[in-house]
């Protein structure tokens, strides 16, 4: 170029650019009336694009303009550049930082750098690709573990599920229960789904507990019943076909006899209503928090009982009948301390005349050497009061101890003597419902010791 107009040559030449110039990159060099002086490629038909605000911008001295177009259809990138006069001084050729010369003529033309952008395109289509890809596989195996750690965390779901159904289908109509002896498998997981299982077998274990206590409770009552009512048919029959027939000592006999059995059988009739009660109570508690609560409260309230000066009573009024029946079981009375208790005291009458009435049937008169003997003995333990009554009887073996307050269980050496086997379960139902508990311990062959446990008032 020269440093005068018309400042360009007829051919400019740049044998460097053309030589070592980057593939991809063109290079085009215009005047300031926008002609073509130098095109790296050497093919001026095709030109980069540069709009009429950029051009103007860069002659106007502007820092270097960078823009994206279209070449060709290739996707590139532009930088332009002005190009100023050389003044003859190589001093003047100094190039600015922003590649703009420091000292310099008159702007005669514009630089044009363009750049390939194919290669940037192809490396963005391939991430995007790969992203798309990789977060479709994400996806699809994100809901493959989903599935499998649902169903296995699930499955014992449908195991309960199944179970569940499997014993809706086996009762008929609501007349008896299915098979409660089935139960739902347990995996060897120890998380929530466990314990849901393990609650629910556990809920299943105690249905059917309940549900053969109920069966049994039924059949031993239908025994007991079937038994004064078979003696009583039977002598009312006899008595009606051959009435004329018997003398009058025996129609007298067959008559007390059937009265006897009415008398048995109106007992375990109220002894059954009294057990019905119980439960119905009870049933209610479970079912209604909010009564138990309001049944809790009312407990605090009830009348208070002098527990001493009531087993006193009653120990005086069993010995007037044991004097009046002629037994030689002695009654005594071990230490009592003046407690106080809260509650029915018809209940806890009852309950204390029970356990007196077992001991005393269940030791004898001449024991041996020893004449039996039944001790009751009060006494405070803490925030409770405790009343032991203890004998020495047949006592109870340990394979039925454990039994004893279960509904018409009666051990073997215990049949012998007339009951019906619901004395201590009446009991310990008193007990509980007065917020107590009882207990029992025995060595065989030499007597008992049955404890009632209640709160202090």
């Amino acid at each position: 170029m020269f440093p005068y107009p018309p400042y360009w040559p007829q051919q400019l030449l740049l044998p460097t650019i053309d030589t070592y110039r980057d593939p991809g990159v063109a290079i085009e060099i215009l005047d300031a009336q926008g002609h073509i002086r130098y095109y790296s490629e050497g093919d001026t038909a095709t030109s980069i694009p540069l709009s009429v605000a950029t051009r103007q911008a860069v002659l106007a001295g502007q820092p270097p303009i960078l823009y994206t177009t279209n070449v060709d259809d290739e996707h590139v990138r532009v930088e332009a550049l002005p190009v100023r006069a050389p003044l003859g001084n190589s001093e003047d050729f100094v190039v600015n930082p922003d590649g703009t010369l420091a000292h310099g003529g008159p702007i005669i033309g514009i630089l044009l750098v363009a750049k390939s952008l194919n290669d940037i395109d192809s490396a963005l289509f391939l991430l995007k690709t790969l992203i798309l890809l990789s977060g479709l596989a994400t996806l699809v195996g994100t809901l493959v573990i989903s599935w499998i750690l649902a169903t296995r965390v699930l499955r014992p779901l449908t195991g309960l599920v199944i179970t569940a159904r499997a014993i809706a289908a086996s009762t008929a109509r609501g007349t008896r229960l299915g098979n409660l002896s089935q139960r739902v498998h347990r995996h060897g997981r120890q998380d929530e789904m466990a314990q849901v299982v393990d609650t629910f077998n556990s809920m299943l274990d105690s249905l059917e507990s309940a549900t053969q206590t109920q069966r049994r409770f039924v059949a031993d009552a239908s025994h007991e019943l079937r038994a004064p009512l078979t003696t009583i048919q039977g002598n009312l029959a006899f008595l009606q076909r051959h009435l004329s027939e018997l003398p009058p000592e025996e129609q007298r006999t067959m008559l007390a006899d059937a009265h006897e059995e009415t008398l048995r059988l109106a007992q375990l009739v109220e002894e059954l209503l009294l057990l019905a009660r119980s439960d119905a109570n009870e049933d209610r508690s479970v079912t209604a928090p909010e009564e138990m609560v309001v049944a809790e409260k009312s407990t605090s309230l009830q009348p208070i009982v002098e527990l001493d000066h009531t087993v006193l009573q009653l120990v005086r009024q069993v010995r007037r009948r044991l004097d009046v029946e002629g037994s030689q079981v002695k009654l005594e009375i071990g230490h009592i301390e003046p407690v106080r208790v809260r509650g029915d005291e018809e209940s806890i009458r009852r309950t204390i005349v029970i356990l007196l009435d077992n001991a005393l049937k269940y030791t004898p008169g001449n024991n041996g050497a020893n004449t039996g003997c039944v001790t009751v003995s009060l006494k405070r333990k803490g925030t409770q009061a405790v009343l032991h009554i203890h004998d020495t009887g047949i006592g109870i073996g340990p394979d039925d101890l454990p039994h004893i307050f279960e509904r018409f269980y009666r051990a073997d050496r215990a049949r012998s003597r007339q009951g019906t086997g619901l004395g201590l379960s009446i009991a310990q139902t008193e007990v509980e419902r007065l917020g107590g508990r009882i207990t029992a311990e025995s060595t065989l062959g030499k007597g008992s010791t049955f404890s009632v446990w209640l709160p202090l008032a």
